[in-house]
């Protein structure tokens, strides 16, 4: 275990951590008030019994539970050893930074064996020992990390992870950087590139990237409009909305307009100091 030194400092970081172990024999907890940290902890080699919120969850190796501060719990041992890593973590910003990355919490949440969370603990530890400095502004980097992982590895009742959704994509990814400009481009061609339904698609795409598969195609087509702009100055509004795949420029500039709060004209001049 390694008891962080937190400064007063370190408390006005958006996340610090308080306390960091790797258990290779974990012992029983009960904790009826619960943690006045965020609490994390995971199997590393064996199995234990996890209980808060009235479920009773088995933590097997690869597998961890994150809990908000003071919910009650208790763990015991079902292996001889079981063993675990733990980090617990606060700061100004904690909570609504668990609430952005939307982290399930009070569940068991389980990565695939080749996944970073699967040797974090190692590197964790080796990390603290070389580094007197952790719990400073370093440790608050590697609990961000920990989490951004934590969000693109972790499962969650059986579904895939964020990173497994977004391979799956990577193809149209990279289909639709190519033919943006096609201006009949739509979903059901997105969806037979992809070889899934146009149901499927709007999943994945809405658990991958928070879009629909047309909100996507609009913000790259705004992406590489806003690219030309800036680099062919010699181009017309018009002529750049056509390219990045718009029908007519009311739609292109209407588009534009939504995302940017300024019209493609305007974009164009603020980079190139015109009034």
């Amino acid at each position: 275990m390694k008891q962080m030194f937190v400064t007063a400092l370190d408390r006005t970081l958006p996340i610090f951590i308080e306390l960091m172990g790797w258990n290779e024999w974990q012992e029983e907890f009960n904790r009826p008030e619960g943690y006045h940290c965020y609490h994390w902890l995971h199997t590393t080699g064996g199995k234990g019994l996890f209980e808060c919120s009235g479920k009773t969850m088995t933590l097997s190796q690869n597998q961890g539970v994150l809990l908000p501060p003071h919910v009650p719990h208790r763990y015991v041992t079902l292996t001889h050893p079981w063993s675990t890593w733990y980090v617990t973590f606060n700061g100004n910003y904690a909570s609504f930074i668990v609430s952005s990355l939307g982290l399930a919490t009070s569940t068991v949440i389980q990565w695939e064996p080749d996944s970073p969370l699967s040797s974090l603990h190692k590197k964790s530890r080796n990390m603290a020992m070389r580094n007197l400095d952790f719990n400073g502004l370093d440790g608050s980097a590697f609990v961000y990390r920990f989490l951004v992982n934590l969000k693109r590895h972790g499962q969650v009742d059986n579904q895939r992870s964020l990173s497994q959704h977004n391979v799956r994509l990577m193809p149209l990814f990279r289909f639709l950087d190519e033919n943006y400009s096609d201006p009949n481009l739509g979903l059901a061609h997105m969806a037979a590139y992809a070889g899934v339904s146009s149901q499927q698609l709007n999943y994945l795409f809405r658990t991958t990237t928070g879009m629909s598969p047309y909100q996507y195609l609009i913000h790259l087509r705004i992406l590489k409009a806003k690219e030309m702009l800036i680099n062919e100055e010699k181009l017309t509004i018009k002529s750049i909305g056509a390219l990045a795949g718009f029908l007519d420029t009311s739609h292109f500039v209407s588009s534009f307009r939504k995302l940017e709060n300024m019209t493609p004209g305007q974009y164009r001049n603020l980079h190139f100091n015109r009034v």
